[in-house]
């Protein structure tokens, strides 16, 4: 076809259609040794042309300004796969006529291009502009920037067509719309979590609006609302609080209602057989070392550690006592429930400080680093978990969540 034709065809077509062309067979030949294999694809173009203010850069007046110049007409044109609708290449292309005949001027995009171009004009209205100053922003940051819910509905509103898709993907991952409202209460409660841990003031202030005199009851107040992050952040193994009981309960008795030792958490593995597990929680500000060395590079555990590591290893003997091996759960009538707990070598753990109490300007003090890490990794029972050591693993849980649903 010659370029005469082409512009013929090109100046008749509509601007308010999209054009696609016909199945035409793509040859690919593969040679693996000495045989050649062909391959084929069905690929189709698709175009549309448009028809708007053309624009250039002049100089008046010694500056350069950019002018608009009479309606100029440009096509696009996309080349794909039938199949899998990937773009091999995509052509912007427009016709000069300046010396009487027709001329095709055009530039390509292949490959990686395309999405390079695509991200560019994506990301335009998610520019977070501030102030009317020069700026630069790392291209990852602005593709990851999480849509409003407002711009969301709009998409959603103007593209209807992928509400199908949407349900579909959904159902893929057998993902229902409490998931979804659960994703972003675990959210809300992880960034809960980060400010009461790391924003200055705000663990008081919620400490003196709750009215709680002591720091562990703060604490205990929130796991009791989000048991998932002790669920899933000790060893894997999913725990969870007994069937309509509080995590705090009194150890000392077959019916845990009875006077003797609380426990401040008392939860259960999840599997085919429950076992029991204990818990004791000290504040994130509680010292794991003591504050001076006991030797040179040897520094002793505090003595809220020793003590907690002891409370808690004292309630499991105790439980052992009354317990043996096996409880049934009786409901607040004394009723059977069905529900049966184990108990050999409960699982245990301690939460208690944070390890940026090792760090200063960013570096870590190795000694007293290692004198911490070899007296819990050498402990049997509990586990000692710090506070931040917690909020890293529900951070994954929340960052993860297709593995968790």
């Amino acid at each position: 076809m010659t370029e005469a034709e082409e512009y013929k065809i090109f100046v008749n077509k509509q601007t308010d259609k999209i054009y696609l062309s016909k199945s035409i067979d793509d040859v690919t030949e593969t040679v693996p040794g000495k045989e050649s294999i062909e391959t084929i694809r069905q690929i189709r173009y698709i175009s549309n042309v448009g028809e708007s203010d053309q624009q250039e850069h002049i100089k008046l007046n010694d500056e350069i300004v950019l002018r608009s110049t009479p309606k100029a007409r440009q096509e696009i044109i996309a080349k794909f796969y039938e199949d899998s609708r990937n773009l091999v290449s995509l052509q912007i292309q427009k016709f000069s006529t300046d010396s009487g005949n027709p001329h095709k001027t055009y530039f390509t995009f292949i490959g990686d291009e395309i999405w390079k171009l695509y991200s560019f004009i994506r990301n335009i209205p998610l520019i977070p502009i501030k102030g009317s100053e020069k700026q630069q922003f790392q291209e990852n940051d602005i593709n990851n920037i999480v849509l409003s819910k407002k711009h969301i509905l709009q998409f959603i509103y103007e593209q209807p067509e992928i509400i199908p898709e949407l349900i579909e993907e959904l159902q893929k991952h057998k993902i229902k719309r409490e998931d979804i409202i659960g994703l972003a209460h675990r959210k809300s409660q992880l960034e809960e979590f980060r400010s009461m841990l790391y924003v200055e003031g705000y663990f008081e202030g919620l400490k003196e609006n709750s009215k709680i005199d002591k720091d562990e009851l703060v604490w205990q107040k929130f796991f009791e609302k989000n048991t998932w992050i002790l669920g899933y952040g000790l060893n894997y193994i999913f725990n969870s609080e007994l069937d309509g009981k509080k995590l705090e309960q009194v150890t000392n008795g077959y019916d845990f209602k009875g006077s003797g030792k609380r426990v401040d958490l008392l939860m259960k593995t999840k599997g085919m057989i429950n076992s029991l597990c204990f818990g004791e929680i000290k504040t994130h500000k509680t010292s794991l070392l003591k504050n001076s060395s006991y030797r040179s590079e040897c520094w002793s555990v505090s003595d809220e550690v020793i003590g907690g590591v002891a409370q808690i290893q004292r309630t499991i003997q105790k439980s052992l006592e009354n317990i043996r091996t096996k409880t049934e759960m009786k409901d607040n009538n004394g009723d059977l429930t069905g529900e049966q707990l184990y108990l050999y070598q409960p699982k245990s753990f301690l939460l208690v400080g944070s390890l940026s109490q090792f760090t200063a300007d960013d570096k870590v003090n190795e000694d007293k680093f290692s004198s911490f890490e070899l007296f819990r990794r050498n402990l049997v029972n509990p586990e000692i978990i710090t506070f931040d050591e917690l909020y890293e693993r529900t951070k994954h849980i929340v960052n993860n969540p297709i593995e968790d649903i």
